[in-house]
């Protein structure tokens, strides 16, 4: 089963956030930690820190999620997130298997999967 992570979604998340992306990173400019583009991890790192917390992921997240919600009414269809999730990668955040994805179905998935990246444990995604 594929699994939701970082770097299988998030080029996506930008693109549904209206962020810029260049196309599809290379290994070389990918950065270590996270997988992700020195480009993303700047639009990701909201304070200029050099690092991203895991507050500035969640609330890139959860603008991701709100800007997915086409209708607005607080639940995701396998519609609303066929340009960002696979078939599978949805069936496995909607945890309760009822066919939508809430937000806390997917903030709860989010955070794990930042805890995934976070190698040193210390709660920023770094360079």
């Amino acid at each position: 089963m594929r699994t939701f992570t970082i770097k299988s979604i998030l080029a996506a998340m930008f693109v549904v956030a209206g962020v810029a992306t260049a196309g599809h990173a290379t290994a070389q400019n990918q950065t270590q930690q996270s997988g992700l583009t020195p480009e993303h991890f700047a639009q990701l790192d909201r304070d200029g820190s050099g690092g991203v917390s895991k507050a500035e992921y969640e609330q890139f997240m959860r603008e991701s999620y709100t800007k997915m919600d086409a209708n607005g009414d607080k639940r995701l269809t396998k519609n609303e997130t066929a340009n960002v999730l696979t078939s599978e990668q949805f069936d496995s955040v909607d945890v309760n298997k009822d066919g939508v994805v809430t937000e806390e179905e997917f903030m709860t998935q989010v955070s794990r999967d930042f805890d995934r990246y976070d190698y040193d444990k210390d709660g920023v995604l770094t360079q």
